[in-house]
């Protein structure tokens, strides 16, 4: 199991996707989980604030998001997921305590169907949902990189969807605003656990933080194995 946490635009996403397929792992996108819930809510009309009536909407439906493939109970929403207005309402869904205690025992029976291992990114992923990870690691990157990145990704989103794209200084604040939602929600809040790796995404390639994650990973197991030879005295 590895752990990776960080907050949005840092590219925990993508790094841990390609960390899974490098290693033969299953990808688990917990903070997808999160903007599943949000689409239930605009979908159903609950407010983003309602938190009861949002966690009691979560033990009505089956959330999956293994390996790239979002499913909320049959329907892949994959695509429907990543729009801007279901990332915002995400972010403030993700702040309530009863949401987010619907959704660990979800996420810890996705990562268990896993195959041969599982790379799980998200916020708390390293510090709340597997604690015991074999690796944990802890992805950020300065704000202006973390925004040109995630201007990127919206970008394209809009243009599949017709719609008109989203300035950077709208993106900067969205990123603002999360960023301080996720490190002082009072429940699980976004912060390096103390036996996390941090990799600094700011001037690496992508290919740099996958062979980062892999080496971290592939060390890790060098050190287990070291102790296992250890003889007890």
């Amino acid at each position: 199991m590895i752990a990776i946490d960080g907050p949005a635009g840092s590219g925990k996403s993508t790094t841990a996707r390609l960390s899974a397929e490098k290693l033969g792992f299953s990808y688990l996108d917990t903070g997808a989980m999160y903007r599943a819930v949000a689409l239930l809510s605009l979908r159903d009309r609950i407010p983003a604030d309602d938190p009861d009536s949002l966690s009691r909407t979560v033990s009505r439906h089956s959330i999956l998001a293994l390996d790239g493939t979002i499913l909320l109970d049959t329907e892949d929403v994959s695509g429907l997921i990543r729009s801007a207005q279901v990332g915002e309402r995400a972010s403030i869904v993700s702040r309530h305590s009863s949401v987010r205690r619907a959704l660990v025992p979800l996420q810890r029976e996705a990562a268990a169907s896993g195959h041969h291992g599982v790379v799980a990114e998200g916020r708390d992923m390293g510090t709340v949902v597997f604690p015991d990870a074999a690796l944990k690691v802890f992805v950020t990157a300065d704000l202006a990189c973390r925004a040109l990145r995630r201007k990127l990704d919206l970008d394209a989103e809009t243009r599949r969807a017709g719609e008109q794209p989203v300035s950077l200084g709208r993106v900067v604040s969205s990123l603002m605003r999360r960023d301080r939602r996720d490190r002082t929600r009072t429940d699980s809040p976004l912060r390096r656990a103390p036996d996390s790796h941090l990799i600094d995404t700011t001037l690496l390639s992508v290919e740099q933080q996958v062979t980062a994650v892999v080496e971290l990973y592939e060390a890790t197991l060098l050190t287990r194995k070291d102790r296992s030879h250890v003889r007890v005295q």
